[in-house]
C-alpha cells in the first residue's frame, strides 16, 4: 500500500509546560484560552479551518455487526498494534477495505488529530469506525473540538481533586 512514508513523519514535541499553560489558560464556559495577546474564541468551524476537516455534516448511527467486530478488536490497543495491522491490511474484498479505512482512521485520529499520552485506544478514539464508508462526512472538526475539550476538563478535576485532597 506504501505506508511506509508514515514511518518518515516528524514527532511534534510540544514543551510540556506550555501545554500545561494552554490548557490552564483554556475556559471551558467560554470555550476561550487566555492569552498574553488577548483572548481567543476556540470554535469547531476554526478547527476545521486550521486543518481543513470536515465541519458540516456528522455520523451518529448505531454500530452493525461488522463495526461491533472491530471494536471489539481495536478496543485496548495499542497504536503499535494498530500501525502493524496497517502495514498489513488486504484490500481485495470489500470488507478487507472497510477494515483497512477502519485502520487507517483510528491511526490517524489517535496519532494527529487526538492524540494523548496512553499508547493504548481508548473507546474516544473508537467513534470513528461507524459507517467508515460516509466517513468523509463526518463532522471531523466537531469531534476534535469534543476531544479537546473533554480532555481539558479531565485534566482540570484531576488539578482540583489534588489542589483539595491536602
Amino acid at each position: 500500500m506504501g505506508l511506509g512514508a508514515f514511518e518518515n513523519l516528524p514527532t511534534y514535541s510540544i514543551n510540556h509546560k506550555l501545554l500545561i499553560e494552554l490548557v490552564r489558560s483554556y475556559d471551558l464556559f467560554d470555550n476561550t484560552i487566555s492569552t498574553g495577546a488577548g483572548q481567543f474564541l476556540i470554535t469547531t468551524k476554526k478547527i476545521g479551518y486550521a486543518f481543513g476537516l470536515n465541519s458540516t455534516e456528522d455520523v451518529e448511527d448505531e454500530l452493525n455487526d461488522e463495526e461491533k467486530e472491530a471494536h471489539k478488536l481495536f478496543k485496548g490497543k495499542s497504536l503499535k498494534f494498530i500501525g502493524d495491522m496497517l502495514r498489513s491490511c488486504k484490500v481485495e474484498t470489500e470488507r478487507e477495505k472497510r477494515m483497512f479505512k477502519r485502520v487507517f482512521s483510528l491511526f490517524i485520529q489517535k496519532s494527529f488529530l487526538c492524540p494523548v499520552s496512553s499508547a493504548n485506544i481508548s473507546p474516544k478514539h473508537l467513534t470513528v469506525i461507524r459507517d467508515i464508508e460516509n466517513t468523509h462526512k463526518r463532522n471531523w472538526a466537531h469531534h476534535v473540538n469534543t476531544f479537546l475539550v473533554n480532555v481539558i476538563m479531565e485534566f482540570k478535576e484531576k488539578q482540583s481533586k489534588g489542589a483539595t485532597s491536602c
